[in-house]
């Protein structure tokens, strides 16, 4: 279970990092994301936020024992 939720959350991670680097760049001439590039920074640094708490309770679940 601890593994499963650890690599869920990176997984989500790395995906919402993805979209980050495409909203803030111009690798992509018609790029979906271009008009909300503030809203997306402000959604990838809560989310990563939420992940961190998530991480940090299966940790300490893990380490009670």
């Amino acid at each position: 279970m601890k593994k499963t939720t650890l690599i869920i959350i990176g997984l989500v991670w790395i995906f919402a990092l993805i979209i980050l680097i495409i909203s803030l760049t111009n690798l992509y001439p018609n790029n979906i994301f271009k008009e909300y590039r503030l809203i997306i920074g402000i959604a990838f640094i809560t989310i990563t936020g939420f992940l961190k708490l998530i991480y940090n309770s299966a940790i300490n679940k893990g380490n009670k024992v």
